[in-house]
């Protein structure tokens, strides 16, 4: 799990530079990350990386993992930009069993990525600073601890890593021809690329997929409409829908609360010209983040339609939702950066920086 950053910009051109800057900066790390076959999951200012592993390969692939995230904390662990800003870079590891589940309805759906190791990694991450490295203690457990050089930071709950004293092999350095220009990668193993990066055109497999991309987007998709050319700032309403839930709810029953909150969500927020943008679980809930003013979207008063919005949400979820402890929800307007971030094998449409 890799906490990024937060920006402050003075201005819009200032916003405009740093936009791209963290686009190539995230583009960078994800090539890292798909390069050793891991699956990329982003929320918010996190992402995710997952690796599917057999239970005996799991201290071979925590050792791979970490020097991994040690090649890529020594390339952008902390990245000094000319406008004045410092992109830090937090890393957590665990390891463990997860659950996938997949929320919505025939037109839309979200992947959910919930289950005890989630809640350690997002807490591994917590605990790193910049620059930093940090496993779970169930991911020290399982690993093979004399690859590793340790402090112990909290017992029983994670320990920060120095080097890993495995023998992996080097680096390859590879050169990739962008639009903008000559950018250089880092792959640790050039031939463990993801496989679904291979698979062959599937008709019934993309009408799968397309059910998880907003639909503006898919709008411009199929308008063959160039992905340089869809990235831009512009003003958005966000509004961002909080659960926290009992501990005592059993998981699947907390999935079938989940299912439910999002399908009145999504409703509601189309019905006053927004979408749900993604579903993200935290340690004692999940958040529900929805955008009004995406291209396409653009409506009048949309910050009326999104306080209306978000007193019916808060009604429903309240007053309907068994096991919700807390439902808590915020509101804001401003510029944001709204396009493509990502590599190129993974990459995603995002609303994000400023606000």
């Amino acid at each position: 799990l890799m906490d990024r950053f937060s920006l402050t910009c003075k201005s819009e051109r200032d916003m405009d530079k740093l936009a791209h800057i963290f686009s190539y900066y995230i583009s960078d790390i994800v090539e890292c990350l798909t390069s050793v076959g891991l699956s990329c999951v982003s929320a918010g200012n996190v992402l995710l990386a997952l690796w599917t592993v057999e239970q005996n390969q799991l201290s071979d692939i925590i050792t791979l993992v970490a020097k991994c995230s040690l090649e890529i904390q020594e390339k952008f662990g902390i990245y000094h930009t000319k406008e004045g800003q410092d992109l830090q870079l937090k890393i957590g590891l665990s390891a463990g069993r997860i659950s996938q589940v997949i929320v919505g309805d025939e037109q839309r759906q979200y992947l959910l990525v919930i289950g005890r190791d989630v809640d350690d990694v997002q807490l591994a991450q917590r605990f790193a600073q910049a620059n930093e490295i940090v496993l779970s203690w169930n991911c020290w457990k399982l690993c093979e601890q004399y690859m590793f050089e340790v402090e112990i930071m909290r017992e029983d709950e994670a320990v920060k890593v120095g080097v890993t004293l495995s023998f992996l092999p080097k680096p390859k350095i590879i050169k990739i021809n962008f639009p903008h220009g000559w950018r250089y990668f880092v792959f640790l193993f050039s031939d463990t690329l993801r496989t679904a990066l291979e698979l062959d055109p599937d008709s019934a497999l993309e009408q799968t997929l397309r059910k998880h991309i907003m639909k503006n987007l898919l709008k411009k998709i199929d308008e063959g409409q160039p992905m340089e050319y869809i990235s831009e700032f512009r003003t958005v309403t966000m509004v961002l829908v909080s659960l926290e839930f009992h501990k005592t709810a059993w998981m699947l029953h907390l999935c079938h609360l989940i299912q439910e909150a999002a399908l009145y969500i999504s409703t509601v927020i189309e019905k006053g010209g927004g979408q749900l943008s993604r579903i993200f679980m935290f340690e004692k809930g999940c958040m529900f983040l929805c955008v009004f003013g995406l291209p396409g979207d653009k409506k009048p008063d949309e910050c009326a339609h999104a306080l209306k919005s978000s007193f019916s949400i808060f009604s429903f979820c309240w007053e309907n939702l068994a096991e919700t402890k807390l439902v808590s929800i915020s509101i804001t307007n401003g510029p944001v950066f709204c396009g493509m971030v990502g590599a190129v094998a993974r990459h995603e449409y995002t609303g994000r920086i400023g606000h």
